[in-house]
């Protein structure tokens, strides 16, 4: 009665906690037997060991696509200027906005942010702002009149559990591969540039702190009465979110400095195992960190090279190579009915001798059997012979016209003697 009566405490618990996909019973209780008494996880991982990262970066600077497993965020950041606040005149606005939705999970709602939505996000402005990750003053253009106002939109793509530490470090990933526009200041007036103009400044960011959630599960007694020794593991999946009694955050920097730690609620713990959590987020935050420095490089070596192949709009890689030999006979082929005497060009003749190295599927040569260097050579002599010919009948055209001409001159210089002829007879006839 008492371990029903915890089981049916810690469903109604979670599900209050977070808004998860309803499990069945059987799964939680498989779950929990695995972790206790086995110390095994449901998807075979080892307690402290940690789903694959993967981070992808957009064209856009800003747009950043983090995955835990199979849990995916997206992150935009975008910036703007704006009028300050007065009671904060030098100091530029850093927002964050969560939005969990249907296509993450069917049990987020259209609409409103949802409660764990907000709570991402508040976590996610208490990590980054309280910690001054981001210098705020930094973005201050004009003292009191113009500065940075900086949003990250953060969108659950998919759920799979721990999504607040997806959140948090996709939003790191955005404020960092983000660029604002350079701008000008002379005197009161500040003046902007595009990117084409000059190049983008990233903002300036102090550490990455990042957050590690730790998910606690209180080991049962005979008694029915929870010990005092818990068992947690490292980035819970939806099913072990929801059979946990509690969780830990613990966000680190990647110099293994302490920027928080947040409890939301949850069962007690013993000041020893926040201790031993501490050591493995350290260890798990700067593995995360070396990750995105190692993303950030690549991503700008990748933009370098696009930028110094500016008259290359697209690599080898992308490109489709198409076999044309065929297609030049055939066209080859269709010109000859123009040309008179039914001549053929040597791609004709070319590809007739070739009959051997004709693939009957789809009519196309075969590159081992087909010489590059003769097969270009026999094109540029049917080429030289066409041009030929076409400058013979030009030549014939204009003989042709040039003799029109002659014979209608001496025709026209006929009939004028005749005319002058006549005048004169007139004009004898008129005198006698």
């Amino acid at each position: 009665q008492g371990s029903s009566t915890t089981s049916a405490h810690r469903v109604r618990a979670c599900c209050q906690l977070m808004s998860a996909v309803p499990v069945s019973k059987a799964e939680l209780e498989f779950t929990l037997q695995a972790l206790r008494s086995e110390g095994v996880r449901v998807d075979g991982r080892a307690l402290t060991a940690c789903r694959r990262v993967g981070i992808r970066f957009g064209a856009a600077h800003g747009e950043v696509e983090v995955t835990f497993g199979p849990t995916r965020v997206l992150a935009v950041c975008t910036g703007e200027i704006v009028v300050p606040p007065l009671e904060r005149p030098n100091e530029g606005r850093i927002a964050f906005h969560v939005d969990f939705g249907p296509i993450a999970s069917p049990s987020f709602d259209v609409g409103r942010p949802s409660v764990h939505a907000t709570t991402v996000a508040n976590l996610i402005e208490r990590l980054i702002k309280g910690s001054r990750a981001v210098d705020s003053e930094a973005l201050c253009v004009v003292g009191g009149q113009k500065v940075w106002s900086i949003r990250v939109d953060i969108r659950a793509l998919d759920d799979d559990g721990n999504l607040s530490d997806a959140c948090a470090v996709a939003a790191l990933c955005s404020l960092l591969h983000f660029r604002k526009a350079d701008v000008d200041v002379r005197g009161d007036t500040a003046s902007s540039f595009s990117a084409e103009e000059r190049v983008p400044i990233p903002l300036s960011i102090h550490h990455l702190p990042v957050p590690v959630t730790v998910a606690l599960f209180s080991a049962a007694s005979n008694s029915g009465k929870p010990s005092m020794e818990p068992t947690w593991i490292l980035d819970p999946n939806r099913l072990e979110e929801t059979a946990m009694d509690g969780c830990l955050c613990i966000a680190v920097n990647q110099h293994g400095e302490l920027c928080g730690i947040h409890k939301p609620g949850g069962m007690p713990i013993d000041f020893a195992v926040i201790k031993h959590c501490t050591e493995l987020a350290t260890v798990r935050a700067k593995e995360l960190t070396a990750r995105i420095q190692t993303e950030l490089e690549a991503d700008m070596a990748r933009r370098q090279e696009i930028r110094r192949n500016v008259h290359q709009q697209f690599s080898e890689a992308q490109l489709l190579t198409v076999e044309v030999r065929s297609a030049i006979a055939r066209k080859s082929r269709a010109s000859n009915s123009s040309l008179p005497g039914g001549r053929l060009l040597k791609t004709e003749v070319l590809s007739a001798q070739e009959g051997g190295a004709i693939d009957s599927a789809g009519g196309m040569p075969k590159p081992e059997d087909v010489d590059a260097a003769q097969y270009i050579e026999a094109e540029l002599e049917a080429v030289a012979v066409e041009a030929a010919q076409l400058e013979a009948l030009l030549a014939a055209a204009e003989s042709a016209e040039m003799a029109e001409v002659a014979s209608a001159s001496h025709s026209a210089s006929a009939s004028n003697a005749r005319v002058v002829a006549v005048r004169r007879g007139r004009k004898k006839r008129r005198s006698t």
